[in-house]
């Protein structure tokens, strides 16, 4: 042959499938990424963590003490009770200082406030999670 019949291999790029759930879980942790970014810059250089609870019980079952009228200036979680959403999700800890609730700060509440707002947000029926910024110990954020 000549070499005008040869054929040469062409490699075509197999496209990627992502399903919607691939997508939906994309978007969740790029937006938790860009949440904790942000969190970063303005709590400064203290261990955080997002944690999604999704609304799987009727009930969070958390009790929080703290808020800026008490000697705990800080709400934190000082006990979770079995058969709450937040017990099934496994993420929220004893201890965990609550920064945030749904992108809603807690600092300068008072403690009925502070219990108010999380309740307010869980019972939200617009959405089936509640997004929380907690510290992942008990330091105080400036």
């Amino acid at each position: 042959m000549d070499g005008c019949l040869s054929i040469t291999p062409l490699k075509i790029p197999r496209p990627s499938y992502l399903s919607f759930v691939d997508l939906a879980i994309i978007e969740e942790k790029e937006k938790e990424e860009a949440i904790l970014a942000d969190a970063k810059i303005k709590y400064g250089d203290i261990a955080l963590e997002f944690v999604i609870i999704y609304k799987t019980k009727p009930t969070l079952g958390v009790a929080i003490e703290g808020g800026i009228n008490t000697l705990q200036p800080e709400p934190t979680v000082i006990s979770i009770q079995r058969g709450g959403s937040a017990f099934e999700s496994g993420r929220l800890k004893c201890g965990h200082t609550i920064l945030e609730v749904n992108g809603q700060s807690l600092r300068g509440m008072e403690h009925r406030d502070v219990v108010k707002t999380i309740a307010e947000a869980f019972r939200d029926p617009s959405t089936n999670r509640l997004y929380l910024l907690v510290t992942v110990n008990q330091q105080e954020y400036p």
